[in-house]
């Protein structure tokens, strides 16, 4: 299926801006600069920076690798909400919790539910296992009680990209200390196998928003001096068996993503272990469309579909 047309006019949309800006090809720059013009593009993303009736507070979270800003989004006047814990995207090496600021937002008054959006350190100046260890240190601190008036028995788990694996790997942890307070999972856009070996990374690695020769960017400084690691579990976990405990798990993967066969494998990963889980794949859709669904109102027909799931599973536990 072709790209959605809301989906290339986005593109000539960014390709004037950067144009315009005499912005370099992001395979030109370096990490400090890809995060910069992040932050410069984010006004094209049209986003919903407030929402009535959630409070938005910052604080920290205390790590091995030292305190972690977080964002948690409260709707005002709730009682007895689940506690969803979102990371950010971003290739493990760019992108911050202000970056998806508009989707916490969007979960904690749609869903809805207490959010914490986390933050975790960036490769390559902390490359693999910096990212995991402090999504760990985060995930038991919030279920210890260190962030008041939280839910911490069961609790949602997602993210986007890069974050979705992160999410995989904190996730295979907690299974193997046998304690997990994880009763969730929402994966979104996933990347789940850093081999750079499945179909739609040639089919989709080319034209798309996201390209392949940036994928092996993030993936080198991820992996820092250690190439035989995109095969460990912890950073390709599509590539694994899953244990039969794996909490169920929710997939909203893109269509045209150089990633959309990371979502495939992974579900098929899912089906093999019998875990209760359900996937959709955004028709047309590019890698993370739901970061640009301002530009894409399509896209809003995916983020409904995704809190609805997140709904019912904490309302009656079914997907």
């Amino acid at each position: 299926m072709p790209l959605h047309p809301d989906v290339t006019a986005l593109i000539s949309l960014l390709t004037t801006w950067q144009k315009e800006n005499n912005v370099p090809a992001r395979t030109a720059e370096n990490f400090p600069e890809q995060r910069e013009w992040g932050r410069r593009q984010f006004p094209l993303k049209k986003t919903v920076e407030d929402r009535a009736g959630v409070r938005v507070e910052r604080s920290t979270i205390p790590t091995r690798g030292g305190k972690r800003p977080v964002i948690i989004y409260r709707p005002e006047g709730r009682t007895n909400l689940p506690t969803l814990v979102f990371v950010h995207g971003g290739g493990y090496a760019v992108g911050s919790i202000d970056d998806v600021h508009h989707e916490a937002l969007r979960l904690a008054a749609s869903v809805p539910a207490n959010v914490v959006s986390m933050s975790y350190r960036l490769a390559p100046e902390h490359p693999w296992p910096a990212g995991i260890d402090d999504g760990e240190d985060i995930i038991e601190a919030i279920a210890s009680g260190v962030i008041p008036d939280l839910e911490t028995k069961k609790i949602g788990f997602g993210g986007i990209s890069a974050g979705a694996g992160l999410v995989a790997a904190v996730t295979q942890r907690f299974l193997a200390k046998g304690n997990s307070p994880l009763g969730l999972l929402f994966l979104m856009s996933p990347w789940l196998d850093l081999t750079q070996t499945l179909p739609a990374t040639q089919i989709y690695g080319t034209g798309y928003m996201l390209e392949r020769t940036l994928l092996d960017i993030f993936i080198e400084a991820y992996r820092g001096n250690n190439p035989a690691l995109v095969e460990d579990p912890e950073v390709s976990p599509a590539r694994h068996p899953l244990p039969a405990n794996w909490p169920a798990t929710i997939i909203l993967s893109a269509e045209c993503d150089p990633l959309a066969d990371d979502a495939a494998i992974f579900s098929r990963r899912l089906t093999e272990a019998d875990i209760p889980h359900v996937w959709r794949v955004a028709r047309g859709m590019p890698h993370a469309f739901h970061a640009w669904v301002g530009q894409l109102p399509s896209a809003s027909t995916e983020t409904d579909w995704l809190d609805a799931h997140l709904r019912n599973w904490f309302a009656n536990g079914s997907l």
